[in-house]
């Protein structure tokens, strides 16, 4: 019987991580030797003088010009701010209702930088943009639904083919969310200024590529939204679940392909990606207060208590849980250590242990969990009950 069972969850394992033949127009992928120099082709003079994107651990000083000692980052007000927001799945509900309570009770920085991986690639995109967009956020992530975003689910094609599901839904949801128009609203904040940042995994490596969504909103790429729309989804897409994305690139003098999927397999959330220096970017604007990090973790940082049933899918469930959360805690315990080495304030918020929503379906996006977890990250944020500093 145990053996059974070890069987069981060996396969639940091969599922959850399965991840290789989505639709795509090309079968030559990137190798060991060439992947770490692929560029995503471009003509824009814009784009030549700011990379696209860059790899996590590039020493590359980004967004600031050591020569001239200038930055093309502005702040608006006394002290610059910086925003990174985390995965996980439904549980972007909680930071959307961070975000709108903050704007609602008039706390809401104007961030300088946002980042986002997984569902804080869907949030960050509005935050940057801000204004009415703000509100719009709550209908977007109050209205995911599995049929949505699953549409037609297939069990075996998990472990035949990239996913359970054939990501179609999911693509379209994202390119009607993220239309041509508010990609032009990135990009005009883009030109203002701020920067918006979105991690994904590149899936042979294994590596955090950061993509410079408004750099590529501001391009002239003639693949311009449909890169963005690509980007969006793989962030977002978990392996197993959502096809990965297929993204082409310039190696070796030749068009090849990546593979793109969801940017927490790698981190769950970051805000120092290559060679930023913040003091720095803050001291060319004659900034002299310590610029502040907030964290939105859309999801708890210590493992609740719960009798799990002997059963593979029980036992591989929690497992899957406790890893992401002690991947989170690692993650932020980076981000304090570099805020303090680097003279930043950091805080963050998450999903606390008062927090008492069930869910009632099993579906993936339960409606009433969701919009549980929305209420209480709102009323936290217009409570001013948010921000912490040391890690439960």
């Amino acid at each position: 019987m145990k053996q059974s069972r070890s069987l069981f969850a060996l396969v639940a394992v091969v599922i959850a991580v399965s991840g290789c033949s989505s639709t795509h127009g090309l079968d030559v992928r990137v190798d060991q030797d060439n992947y770490r120099d692929a560029k995503v082709a471009h003509t824009s003079p814009i784009a030549k003088q700011e990379p696209l994107r860059v790899w996590a651990d590039d020493d590359v000083e980004l967004f600031y010009d050591a020569e001239s000692g200038t930055t093309p980052v502005r702040v608006d007000g006394d002290r610059m701010s910086i925003l990174a927001l985390s995965g996980g799945g439904a549980n972007g509900a909680f930071g959307a209702g961070v975000i709108n309570g903050l704007y609602d009770s008039g706390q809401l920085a104007d961030y300088s930088v946002v980042t986002g991986i997984s569902a804080g690639s869907l949030i960050a995109p509005f935050v940057f943009v801000g204004g009415e967009q703000i509100h719009q956020l709550q209908e977007v992530m109050l209205g995911i639904d599995d049929k949505m975003v699953l549409g037609k689910r297939n069990f075996f094609n998990a472990l035949l083919k990239d996913a359970f599901t054939n990501g179609k839904n999911m693509y379209e949801f994202i390119a009607e969310v993220y239309s041509p128009k508010m990609i032009e609203q990135i990009a005009e904040q883009h030109r203002a200024g701020r920067r918006l940042l979105i991690g994904t995994t590149q899936f042979d490596s294994g590596q955090l590529v950061v993509w410079n969504l408004g750099q590529i909103a501001n391009s002239d790429l003639a693949n311009r939204d449909a890169l963005i729309h690509q980007v969006l989804a793989a962030s977002s897409s978990i392996p197993g679940v959502f096809p990965p994305q297929f993204i082409n690139v310039m190696a070796n003098g030749a068009v090849m392909e990546e593979l793109h999927v969801d940017g927490g397999l790698s981190e769950q959330m970051f805000f120092q990606p290559a060679n930023v220096d913040y003091r720095k970017i803050s001291e060319a604007q004659g900034l002299t207060e310590t610029p502040q990090v907030h964290v939105i973790r859309n999801g708890m940082l210590k493992m609740p208590y719960s009798p799990t049933k002997d059963k593979g899918m029980a036992l591989l469930n929690r497992s899957l849980k406790s890893l992401t959360i002690q991947q989170s805690r690692g993650d932020l315990y980076r981000m304090m250590y570099f805020s303090e080495v680097s003279d930043l304030s950091l805080s963050f918020t998450f999903i606390d242990d008062d927090f008492d929503g069930k869910k009632t379906t099993k579906a993936m996006f339960d409606q009433d969990y969701m919009q549980a977890l929305y209420d209480y990250g709102y009323n936290k944020a217009v409570q001013n009950t948010l921000w912490a500093e040391q890690l439960p």
